[in-house]
């Protein structure tokens, strides 16, 4: 999946709406797998397979590639061509949807507490393995939940922005310069290579320039409109001059 604009994520959603597709995603997260093979693991049509491919392959989320068969000819296989994260977050004062990317060549780092128990064809194996997996489910349940109170406060700030906005009754065109530099989505579309606590710092920058802008120049209006009215209720009085 590429650097993408909006265009690229509707692609993600659309490819994403379909059962069929979510669980060819789930086969291929397992291991290349080629078309035929596909389809009879999921019990669907062959030409179905390949048009839900296709629609996978067209969103960047899998590849095609030419590989070795035991059983004749090469064969053409498909495989994950992405690595991220995906989540949109619906409340009151907030709709977004978070991307999280992982570079192919990034290793992953087991978290300190936790451990990856060794496979071995006996119980106790298996039970320290479901130990661990239960710690991570429940982790993963706490960061969740986490994640949704802060989304929740982050809309209820950028709320209390647009109240500044409303109130300073400010142009249209000036708002949206505002949003688009707090838009939390844009915010994540930045290079993932940059440290995300200077792309915030450099935003933050931006942003109060922008008011301060904004608010000189809402005050030098406010200003001129003083003097104009000064001078209309000047032009407005009536002088009596009292004869000698």
């Amino acid at each position: 999946m590429s650097k993408e604009g909006p265009g690229e994520l509707d692609k993600v959603f659309k490819a994403l709406g379909n059962v069929t597709r979510r669980r060819i995603l789930q086969l291929l997260a397992q291991d290349a797998r080629y078309p035929y093979e596909l389809s009879k693991v999921l019990g669907s049509n062959y030409r179905g397979i390949l048009k839900h491919l296709d629609a996978l392959q067209e969103a960047g989320l899998v590849e095609r590639f030419h590989g070795e068969s035991e059983l004749g000819p090469d064969r053409v296989y498909y495989r994950l061509n992405a690595r991220f994260g995906l989540s949109t977050t619906i409340l009151p004062d907030v709709f977004t949807v978070r991307l999280t990317r992982r570079d192919k060549t990034s290793r992953i780092l087991v978290p300190k507490g936790f451990i990856i128990p060794e496979a071995r064809p006996d119980v106790t194996a298996v039970k320290r393995l479901l130990r661990e997996l239960g710690k991570v489910n429940k982790r993963l349940v706490n960061i969740d939940e986490e994640r949704m109170r802060f989304t929740s406060l982050r809309g209820k700030i950028i709320r209390k922005i647009e109240e500044i906005m409303d109130q300073s009754a400010w142009d249209e065109e000036s708002c949206q310069k505002v949003r688009a530099l707090i838009d939390p989505i844009k915010q994540q579309a930045s290079d993932p290579q940059e440290d995300p606590h200077d792309i915030w710092t450099e935003t933050v920058k931006q942003t109060l320039r922008l008011f301060e802008s904004l608010f000189e120049t809402q005050g030098d209006i406010i200003q001129k409109k003083s003097q104009q009215d000064t001078e209309d209720d000047d032009e407005d009085k009536e002088f009596i001059i009292n004869p000698e």
